[in-house]
């Protein structure tokens, strides 16, 4: 069995060691077993340690069939036998802090409110915790935050102890633990008693801020989303820069920032209102012109045109203001925009063609996909066709159904 130096003092960060065995997984990563270790294997929701042995990279540390591999970067060369691990402190504190922050959390949502956690992830941004309820709501929480703060800011002794058999039974555990023997209990006195296997800091001082982020309904109750000491400092400093523009680019204080966005917020929207007005009246003009302009066929009067980069929404009114303007109208339109090309036909009520089959056929030269109804239909596609060639297409089709019509007239 190896020595597991991280349970007898956890802020060891270098050690030396022996090589036991050497290894490769099926997926190729290189392995070694030692026969000591400080490298925390993953477990409990926390993650495995990373970070060297010798020169090579420690991607990451797991129990595998009762023994602790460390995942190397590149094989350990044969004949070294002794070995020196470090371990990547800075990562494995935080995953101290996040871990016991985690358990002082959870005891205040716990003893304060009667939410069990009933889940527990220690993610690379943010940590999670499940709690079984039906309800939360914001002064819940805060107040779950104030109280778990209230212990980090007290100094408590975080101690860990063996027990065997039913000896946990002395202590008030949350849950019962999942073995019977070998279990190590974590105990932050007359607060907090958990059966875990994880790194914790000496005192809840070192656990730093606990500060929660956000929190969701899931299936089971609600996930809190939340961060502990250098995270949490580390995240103030973010905001804080943030904050310190906003309050340049706005000219404000930082209490006068609500309502300054929702000033801006307000203008914008009026200014959006504007620009859309504008805009429906500049495509007013242009159906208009557009007409003007179109193929006169006696009972039909075409509108073709291609377009590059315009916004295919604008398309679509402009299609509704040439067929509405005019019964006997037929659009064609292709619209090249970011790689993709989009088609539209449509026709005047005056007009007694689908629409579905000259776009269908249309699209087909470019494997695109669409749909629509009879007056009106579209589609498109990633192509590398231009949209004066698929325009071009399309009035070939146009003029075969047209001379097809012509002909059925006679």
């Amino acid at each position: 069995m190896t020595e597991k130096l991280y349970y007898k003092d956890p802020y060891i960060k270098t050690f030396e060691a022996a090589v036991v065995q050497r290894g490769e997984e099926t997926d190729g990563r290189p392995y070694v077993v030692l026969d000591r270790t400080a490298f925390y294997p993953t477990g409990g929701g926390q993650p495995g340690d990373t970070g060297e042995i010798d020169d090579i990279s420690v991607t990451g540390t797991e129990t595998v069939a009762g023994e602790i591999r460390h995942y190397l970067e590149r094989p350990l060369p044969e004949g070294r036998d002794r070995v020196t691990g470090r371990i990547d402190w800075e990562r494995r504190f935080d995953h101290m802090q996040q871990h016991a922050g985690q358990h002082i959390l959870s005891a205040a949502f716990a003893d304060e409110l009667g939410m069990k956690t009933v889940a527990f992830h220690l993610g690379h941004d943010d940590v999670t915790i499940d709690l079984a309820t039906d309800a939360l709501t914001e002064e819940d929480v805060r107040r779950a935050e104030a109280i778990a703060n209230r212990i980090v800011y007290q100094n408590l002794p975080i101690q860990t102890k063996w027990v065997d058999g039913d000896e946990w039974t002395k202590y008030p555990l949350r849950k019962p633990p999942r073995v019977k023997e070998n279990i190590r209990l974590v105990i932050i006195e007359n607060y907090d008693y958990n059966a875990c296997g994880g790194t914790h800091p000496r005192a809840t001082a070192e656990v730093g801020p606990i500060h929660v982020l956000s929190w969701e309904k899931n299936q089971d109750g609600f996930r809190v989303h939340f961060i502990c000491g250098i995270r949490a400092v580390r995240a103030f400093a973010d905001k804080h820069r943030v904050i310190r523009a906003l309050n340049r680019k706005l000219s404000s204080q930082e209490n006068e920032l609500p309502e300054k966005l929702d000033q801006l917020l307000e203008r914008y929207h009026q200014l959006e209102k504007q620009c859309e007005e504008a805009n429906d009246r500049l495509l007013s003009y242009e159906a208009k012109e557009l007409l003007a302009q179109a193929d006169d066929r006696g009972s039909v009067r075409l509108v073709a045109r291609s377009f590059i980069d315009r916004e295919v929404a604008d398309c679509q009114k402009l299609v509704r203001l040439l067929v509405d303007a005019d019964e006997s109208v037929i659009v064609l339109f292709a619209i090249k925009q970011r790689g993709r090309l989009h088609v539209i036909g449509a026709r005047g009520r005056g007009v007694d063609w689908d629409m579905r089959d000259l776009v269908r056929d249309g699209l087909a030269l470019i494997n695109g996909r669409g749909g629509g109804k009879p007056d009106r239909a579209q589609g498109g596609a990633e192509t590398d066709l231009t949209a004066e060639g698929m325009l071009t297409h399309l009035k070939r089709l146009f003029e075969a159904r047209w001379k097809e019509t012509a002909t059925s007239a006679r």
